[in-house]
């Protein structure tokens, strides 16, 4: 079932003991570009309203450069991960005192859950191996994006399944069509191509696709590149001809 899986709970406000907003930031800490919800509940850490963490696998919050940075434990695939924020002031520069509230209040809420007994859930998360949806044996954990692009506006999805190579497969064509239509729709499209391609060769990877579909989503998803090359090269012939 999804609700099994630990890195897509719902984010549900009455849960919720702590919610705001924050950036994404870069290794070195500082503004990439995108907003992202940062929620804390007794038992997850929210760094993305779809993007769940355990609070009671979280082994470090530090500040990097102006932001800081978030590592925990996937306990599914037994592998360090992290993530890392930034929250810029409404004017210019970046809030280094919202940001030392907010490391203070996250490391409050992970020692406390990891002091403490965890949920049945959260305990029985690393033991996770079923498909979330149908239940095959052997899963892997796949992390798509859902890029969504509307004239100047445009946001990236983190969706974390944990899936079996069909569904994999499945999701992958799901989410690329869906890139395809609305994730080309404004300036975005010079950027859609490049998430496409990330979860294109995520899954062609663990060989849930074949290269011959591999190769196919890869050409559909680069069309606005296409599109682009094909106007610079008519508007020189143009230029030399006329």
């Amino acid at each position: 079932m999804p609700s099994d899986n630990p890195f897509r709970q719902p984010l549900r406000r009455k849960d919720v003991l702590f919610k705001t907003t924050v950036r994404q930031a870069n290794a070195d800490g500082k503004d990439a570009g995108g907003n992202t919800d940062f929620a804390i509940s007794n038992d997850y850490l929210w760094i993305a309203f779809y993007f769940s963490v355990p609070l009671a696998w979280i082994r470090d919050i530090e500040p990097l450069g102006p932001g800081f940075v978030v590592t925990w434990e996937n306990r599914l695939e037994n592998r360090e991960e992290s993530a890392a924020f930034c929250i810029l002031r409404s004017g210019w520069g970046y809030n280094t005192k919202k940001r030392d509230d907010l490391v203070r209040r996250l490391r409050d809420a992970a020692g406390k859950a990891g002091a403490g007994p965890v949920s049945a859930q959260i305990a029985a998360a690393p033991g996770m191996t079923t498909c979330q949806l149908c239940g095959a044996l052997s899963p892997r954990v796949f992390d798509f994006s859902w890029f969504t692009s509307f004239l100047a506006f445009a946001i990236s999805i983190p969706d974390r399944r944990v899936l079996c190579l069909p569904h994999a497969a499945s999701r992958l064509r799901a989410v690329t069509v869906y890139n395809l239509i609305i994730g080309n729709l404004g300036f975005g499209m010079f950027v859609s191509p490049i998430v496409s391609l990330g979860n294109i060769l995520q899954v062609r990877r663990t060989g849930a696709i074949t290269k011959p579909e591999t190769a196919f989503w890869t050409a559909l998803v680069f069309w606005p590149y296409l599109l682009m090359a094909t106007l610079v090269g008519w508007s020189i012939w143009y230029a030399i001809t006329f």
